[in-house]
């Protein structure tokens, strides 16, 4: 079913990154979504969407939440990453336990469909192209909260036939992303001139644009095909770090001198290479990627650029 035939949509996460793009779009489409996110405030939503500032791992409180809305559809982007918790302490309790609760809350209370988040990070050290068939063998406590929470709802699918899908979502980016990320660091400092170090960006990604990123959760949500199943979400192209660092540094003119390469050592999830296989994508959502690396990082530089100018004025 088209993504608007959902009365009622219930969207955690919607302060990040991810979960902007993904409420904008349902705003777009005419829908007021339920933002769940204790950190978002009114002015983020101009009266277009609700927001319930609850926290994800009260489960009393999302029990509640969830009974009293009782949302068709649930788009789970909530979460902690690795680097917002390089200690591992949060991950277990929010990437693990608050989201096999809200699962299992949700379908209490009538959903019809869950799509959740998952991470290239469960893949671990396998080698690439990384296919969902594969055993997850993640090396970060990141990696290891994920997978297990993918566990519980492919179990909890296989059990109760609920309609859950996830998504392992490769390395998205874009305008507005944090400025915690590779990327964003990336462009600000070579739009601004200043010095960028980075490991010596020998591993590669898949970098996958925010849109396409929105049309794949939109696409699982519509699908039956990819109940109780895993599917990936990404570009089907690595790029060394290298690489794109160079390139970003090349377009935008910045002193060579500026690029420092190898300044930094690589740790976890840092060290290994992802790469998705995104055939079963097409198979099941009709889904493929359509913006390239190079157009997309092009809309992160003109964005920082204008950034700069209003801020210049």
């Amino acid at each position: 079913m088209p993504i608007n035939e959902f009365e009622r949509i219930l969207v955690t996460g919607g302060s990040g990154f991810v979960g902007r793009a993904v409420t904008s779009e349902l705003v777009a489409h005419g829908m007021r979504p339920l933002v769940l996110d204790r950190n978002i405030s009114e002015n983020d939503s101009s009266g277009a969407f609700d927001i319930a500032r609850v926290d994800l791992t009260d489960h009393t409180a999302v029990g509640n939440l969830v009974t009293d809305y009782r949302p068709d559809l649930v788009i789970h982007l909530a979460g902690v990453n690795v680097r917002d918790d390089p200690t591992g302490t949060a991950s277990d309790v929010i990437n693990f336990s608050a989201t096999s609760s809200l699962i299992e809350h949700a379908f209490v209370a009538g959903s019809r469909k869950f799509v959740m988040m998952g991470s290239a990070a469960e893949y671990g050290d396998n080698p690439i192209p990384f296919r969902e068939g594969m055993e997850p063998r993640p090396v970060s406590s990141y990696g290891r909260s994920k997978a297990k929470a993918t566990a519980f709802a492919l179990d909890h699918s296989a059990r109760t036939g609920s309609d859950v899908t996830v998504l392992r979502v490769f390395t998205a980016y874009g305008p507005g992303q944090s400025s915690n990320m590779f990327l964003s660091q990336l462009v600000r400092h070579a739009t601004m001139t200043q010095h960028f170090k980075m490991s010596d960006g020998t591993q590669r990604r898949d970098f996958v644009f925010i849109p396409d990123v929105v049309r794949g959760l939109f696409a699982a949500a519509s699908s039956k095909m990819a109940s109780g199943r895993v599917v990936n979400i990404g570009s089907g192209r690595s790029i060394a770090l290298r690489e794109a660092a160079e390139y970003v540094w090349k377009i935008c003119g910045a002193d060579p001198d500026g690029l420092i390469i190898g300044a930094l050592i690589k740790k976890g999830d840092d060290k290994f290479d992802t790469q998705a296989d995104i055939s079963l994508a097409g198979e099941l959502l009709n889904w493929y990627p359509t913006i390239a690396f190079e157009t997309g990082v092009m809309t992160m530089i003109e964005e920082a650029r204008l950034r700069s100018e209003d801020l210049a004025t």
